[in-house]
């Protein structure tokens, strides 16, 4: 696989987030749904940022995910998320993610040509139980179970190899370094010099030391919106989704994603990560490398939250409004970071990843 230093130092911007989530007609999705899996059933789309999903509920009440992939996608990437919805099922069948739903022809995934002579890729999974965790009530214990849900997952994902997954994707944080040219647009003083702080700590401290981390496939996506809980009991975490940011990467960069997210509207966004990262710690173990590096890598990830979904607003100002909807989310999540001391937020970090 290609060094994850030398391929950081090019542009940090995928082609994949270039190319909108072109859908296709409800009535085409039930067609496909019925000659290609034998589900018949009506289609009801859903948001996503890249790929066309849609809600597929059958007449006895059954529900799926029919996904058409992105037009810019590589079909061997839709084959590795396919492959390792497969592998990790294998691995642990405890973790709650969604199953594959093979074709009448025993095809994990297929091609499918679209209205414009165009092929994209095609998925059916479960439709997993719950609602997003960013829309319930957090606590400690919710957040300490989805650290030990991220470690096993990355336990799961251990042995899993394929041909994509030293793919080039946007939200990998190996090419963050790409992203400076975003920065102009933040007309906010005081933003667009938060964000180049954040992105001088990245360049002088994880670039040099990228090609000395632990690496492996990561899912690289566990945010509040892919992480379902019991609507009975928010503590308890229903289902995983969306592997399709899943990448070849430093396994820091995982678990920095994962902390990230946890910080939610917590009054001590530090506190809440320690939370996190507590219950990752009873699954695996972070390295000294790693666990000096964990704050800037967290602090990449506030940067890339902000400067990616502006950067696609403008792509696509039909739905900047979408892309950008939870910017003043990591705003509020930057000042209150701030507010605490770094070298005490890294101390504390720390002792929570070898608690």
């Amino acid at each position: 696989m290609a060094s994850t230093a030398s391929q950081g130092a090019a542009s940090g911007l995928g082609a994949e987030l270039k190319t909108g989530a072109t859908a296709v007609p409800p009535d085409q999705a039930e067609r496909i749904a019925r000659e290609k899996y034998g589900l018949s059933g009506k289609a009801e789309w859903l948001w996503g940022e890249k790929d066309s999903n849609y809600r597929l509920t059958l007449d006895d009440g059954r529900e799926y995910l029919f996904k058409v992939l992105n037009p810019a996608e590589n079909p061997a990437m839709t084959n590795m998320h396919s492959q390792a919805l497969l592998h990790v099922e294998a691995a642990d069948p405890g973790i709650p993610i969604q199953r594959i739903i093979r074709t009448l022809d025993g095809e994990a995934d297929f091609r499918m040509t679209d209205d414009e002579g165009g092929t994209r890729g095609v998925r059916v999974v479960t439709f997993a139980p719950g609602i997003s965790q960013k829309s319930q009530p957090h606590s400690p214990i919710q957040r300490y179970r989805v650290g030990v849900l991220l470690g096993r997952m990355q336990k799961a994902l251990e042995g899993f190899t394929h041909e994509a997954a030293g793919h080039r994707i946007t939200w990998d944080m190996s090419h963050a370094a790409g992203l400076r040219e975003l920065l102009p647009v933040f007309e906010d003083e005081a933003q667009r010099v938060r964000l180049e702080r954040a992105m001088a700590d990245f360049e002088t401290l994880i670039a040099p030391r990228m090609d000395e981390l632990p690496v492996q496939v990561i899912h690289n996506d566990f945010n509040m919106e892919n992480i379902l809980v019991s609507e009975d009991d928010p503590d308890e975490i229903s289902g995983i989704i969306d592997f399709g940011d899943m990448v070849y990467a430093p396994i820091l960069f995982d678990v920095a994603v994962g902390a990230a997210y946890q910080m939610g509207d917590a009054d001590d966004p530090v506190e809440a990560m320690c939370d996190f990262l507590k219950g990752y710690s009873t699954e695996k173990t972070l390295a000294q490398e790693e666990i000096e590096l964990l704050y800037t890598a967290v602090t990449t990830r506030m940067l890339m939250r902000l400067a990616i979904p502006e950067w696609r607003g403008k792509l696509f100002p039909e739905h900047r409004a979408l892309y950008t909807r939870n910017s003043p989310t990591v705003w509020a999540q930057f000042a209150r970071l701030d507010a605490i001391s770094r070298d005490d937020a890294v101390k504390r970090l720390a002792a929570a990843c070898r608690a």
